[in-house]
């Protein structure tokens, strides 16, 4: 992305991590066909994200999901479920935002973070 697009998808400033929004691309760039597992890809990449500045989902206070389409009850109980595995021992804030498209025409959702770290 930083080649291609020319922008970070984390930054660290002090003790917070901002991942930006991490679409439902796998870690070869393929993006399947249904929001379910773009979420489930989406949450994997914020993992990495977070990984390599020294912190995990467990530092994570807010998400923002982004999603094209009509967010319905399977939509938000594959975040939900995702949230519960990625975060069993808190609970982030999190805003829905529905949009009417996302940066590549194939994407259904996209994710942001922010995460801080503690003593």
């Amino acid at each position: 992305m930083r080649d291609t697009y020319h922008h970070s998808q984390g930054v660290r400033i002090g003790d917070t991590i901002r991942v930006a929004g991490q679409g439902g691309w796998d870690e070869s760039f393929d993006i399947p066909d249904d929001p379910e597992s773009q979420i489930r890809n989406a949450c994997r990449s914020i993992g990495r994200v977070l990984a390599e500045a020294g912190a995990s989902w467990a530092n994570v206070v807010e998400i923002t999901s982004y999603h094209v389409g009509e967010i319905d009850e399977p939509v938000l109980a594959t975040v939900v479920e995702e949230l519960r595995i990625s975060c069993p021992s808190h609970a982030p804030l999190w805003t829905v935002i529905g949009v009417e498209r996302l940066a590549f025409p194939q994407m259904r959702v996209e994710i942001s973070a922010t995460a801080v770290l503690s003593d």
